[in-house]
């Protein structure tokens, strides 16, 4: 996050600048953690909620100026919480006012990281619960997750995943991928497809949506979605809220609480 992306809000802490469609995103991880906890709190006791990119739990929408709650505070506000929360945000200022807003939720049990997103996995898998459902939002400004990162992550775990993927911008640096974008993939195969894909027109975003959703499945997603489709006002996507989890249940709440975008248009799952 820069931090020329936080400004002050009306309670005194900072929060994100954010453009519209960041609503949209946020009704799906508010609806999906609701389902989560109170579908499968009998059967799981331990269920946790991680968010590698938390920001400070406000965020302001640019054009309107309207005022909603972040990732964090939204899932701290579930009518049936999670038992444990892992909120990491490497800006120490967002973090600061994270702190605060989440005081009132002082009952839980919170674990506060400041670390790059791809350096604080080794912390956060000393901490995460054994035996535990889990379900951690990837919410990156680009692509700064490297694979090797979520590999780590979730080996071993019932962790369901959300993850924003950019695929605008990377179509815009496709052609000469940064080392990070590169990181960013379970390995680099699919840049010959993406070429040849651009040469004949067809539809590069798929290409890469697929060579990262192949490298989900190496891991043990079989139920993947990608449905969730953001794009601006050209209608040029922006990006996929990627949905994965190694469970069928998963998959049956997201299209439960996906098949409506949030001004209650019928989503059809694909």
């Amino acid at each position: 996050m820069a931090t020329g992306d936080l400004i002050t809000g009306s309670d005194g802490g900072v929060m994100l600048k954010v453009g519209p469609w960041a609503k949209g995103k946020l009704f799906y991880i508010k609806r999906y953690c609701e389902i989560f906890n109170a579908g499968m709190k009998n059967k799981w006791p331990t269920r946790t909620y991680t968010d590698l990119f938390a920001g400070p739990g406000r965020c302001s929408i640019k054009e309107t100026k309207e005022e909603i709650d972040g990732s964090p505070i939204i899932a701290l506000s579930c009518r049936v919480p999670f038992t444990h929360y892992f909120f990491n945000e490497i800006e120490s200022v967002a973090m600061k006012s994270l702190q605060t807003r989440a005081k009132g939720f002082d009952s839980v049990n919170i674990s506060y990281f400041t670390k790059d997103c791809n350096k604080v996995i080794d912390e956060l898998i000393e901490k995460l619960p054994s035996g535990s459902l889990d379900f951690c939002f990837i919410d990156p400004f680009n692509w700064q997750i490297s694979f090797d990162s979520i590999r780590r992550l979730t080996k071993g775990r019932q962790m369901d995943l959300a993850i924003t993927f950019h695929v605008g911008g990377m179509k815009r640096v496709a052609n000469k991928p940064p080392k990070d974008l590169l990181a960013f993939f379970p390995d680099s195969s699919w840049q010959q497809e993406y070429k040849e894909a651009r040469k004949v027109r067809r539809p590069a975003g798929r290409v890469l949506l697929d060579a990262y959703e192949q490298g989900l499945k190496d891991l043990g997603y079989g139920d993947i979605k990608d449905y969730v489709l953001e794009t601006n006002s050209k209608h040029v996507p922006l990006y996929h809220l990627i949905f994965a989890s190694k469970n069928p249940k998963g998959a049956e709440f997201w299209d439960k609480i996906a098949g409506r975008s949030e001004t209650g248009q019928l989503r059809m799952s694909m």
